[in-house]
């Protein structure tokens, strides 16, 4: 407790809230104490004042020049942004700061200290549950206040390490999710997928009928048991990946990759529902089962899920729908007898900054079919080589452009890009070497295309 007082009194941020309080009574509560406690640096301060909360954010924002974000006029909520740090304030009037602690989500959220007196509040005995690292809710009703906490829970077990107790799960069973709006939905479940251990909250989440509840276009294949057992197996396994071995070694592509936000939550998500069109697509074709065009099928669905469920940006929803799209395109490489250094290339320029992510789902998608990866480790090895040293040489300026084409007679158009990339193909690999050859080239192309509209 010395350590949160000793905090609080050399904290500047802390400070110089205390200094504009003017006659309020001023309490730290919540996330702020429980990190402070765990030997944590606050990512943001909550406060909680005597009085209108509202209008105690408006004179901190006016004088410490930062920005007021209404929060909520009915809860009596606002942040102030100063600098990038998030100050969050709420309102109890003439309330004990015990009522406002009581009605919280969870018992280690429940503390609060007067930074006045220094007074320190506990009434659901959160700092014993912060010990023993567990989450518990602060009451019966928790989740039934605000469904949103249902989600909240695996977050902060995920994030801290920390285990739900059993009332929690049993609280969450009948809890619906429908009338949560989709963007906090979405807020939460690229926070639980982030963390590099949420196989297990995955799977509790399933048994409670979460995804079903978030994901109803997805019903079909979460109610395939054999299906769904193999989409848990893939994202299980990508988060092994994620933790050591063949793509982690991979350097600086892997760390390069995975600094970009959400990249790993992105990818997990993809791998969940790479397989999301496979109910839709199933055929028996004299005794095989086929699927024909899922990942297609599945890239489509999947975006509209994400954007319908968890509002994610376009940026984001795009990188997975190109993952799924592109699931199975490795597969046909690797197990193709004559893999060109051509499709390799086009590989890595159709995916992007996200072909590993794309190698990834590939070999977890093997490993929970079957454990059969090996012959995706040699191709893989191959393709990273080639694109090293491509990547190694000079850059090469390209024989021709679009004007050259145009010169040539030909009109603009969509073709424009099949020729000129089919042509840079070439110079890549040594077969033309002069403009000439190229514009020779282009015009049979150009015929080629013609002849197959």
């Amino acid at each position: 407790m010395q350590a949160l007082k000793d905090f609080i009194s050399k904290d500047r941020y802390i400070r110089r809230i205390f200094r504009l309080r003017n006659d309020a009574r001023i309490f730290l509560v919540g996330g702020t104490i429980r990190d402070i406690l765990l030997g944590l640096t606050p990512g943001d301060y909550d406060f909680a004042v005597s009085g209108s909360g509202v209008s105690f954010a408006r004179g901190v924002a006016e004088k410490m020049g930062g920005a007021f974000v209404l929060l909520s006029e009915e809860d009596d909520e606002a942040r102030v942004v100063v600098n990038g740090v998030i100050f969050d304030f709420i309102g109890i009037g003439d309330k004990k700061i015990e009522d406002d602690l009581i009605r919280r989500d969870f018992t280690i959220n429940a503390m609060a200290i007067d930074l006045l007196t220094h007074k320190f509040f506990d009434p659901c005995k959160g700092i014993k549950d912060l010990r023993h690292g567990i989450l518990r809710t602060t009451g019966a009703r928790s989740l039934a206040d605000d469904p949103l906490r249902v989600l909240r829970g695996f977050r902060f077990s995920v994030e801290m390490g920390f285990r739900l107790e059993r009332k929690f799960f049993k609280q969450a069973s009948d809890i619906e999710l429908n009338t949560i709006a989709p963007e906090r939905i979405g807020f939460e479940i690229i926070k639980i997928m982030s963390a590099a251990k949420s196989f297990g909250a995955i799977q509790k989440m399933h048994q409670l009928g979460i995804f079903k509840k978030i994901f109803p276009e997805a019903t079909k294949l979460i109610e395939d048991f054999d299906l769904w057992d193999h989409s848990l197996n893939t994202y299980q396994a990508l988060e092994f990946l994620m933790a050591g071995g063949f793509f982690v070694e991979l350097k600086p592509e892997f760390s390069e990759y995975f600094s970009r936000s959400r990249k790993k939550a992105l990818v997990k998500l993809a791998g969940l529902f790479h397989d999301v069109a496979k109910p839709d697509t199933f055929l028996l074709k004299e005794g095989e089962v086929h699927f024909y065009g899922h990942d297609t099928k599945g890239a489509a669905l999947v975006e509209q899920m994400l954007n319908r469920r968890l509002r994610l940006s376009r940026d984001d929803i795009a990188t997975v729908r190109k993952l799924v799209k592109e699931h199975m395109r490795l597969h046909l490489l690797a197990t193709n007898p004559e893999l060109t250094d051509r499709a390799i290339r086009r590989f890595f320029r159709d995916l992007g900054e996200d072909w590993l992510g794309a190698m990834m789902i590939a070999w977890a998608d093997g490993y929970a079919t079957g454990g059969r990866t090996q012959h995706l480790k040699e191709t893989f090895t191959r393709m990273i080589e080639l694109k090293r040293a491509d990547e190694a040489k000079p850059k090469i300026e390209r024989l021709v452009n679009g004007y050259d084409l145009i010169a040539l007679g030909l009109k603009p158009g969509p073709k424009f890009k099949v020729i000129l990339q089919e042509l840079f193909d070439l110079q890549l690999e040594g077969k033309i070497e002069t403009r000439e050859q190229a514009l020779e080239i282009a015009l049979e192309i150009d015929k080629k295309l013609d002849d197959n509209i």
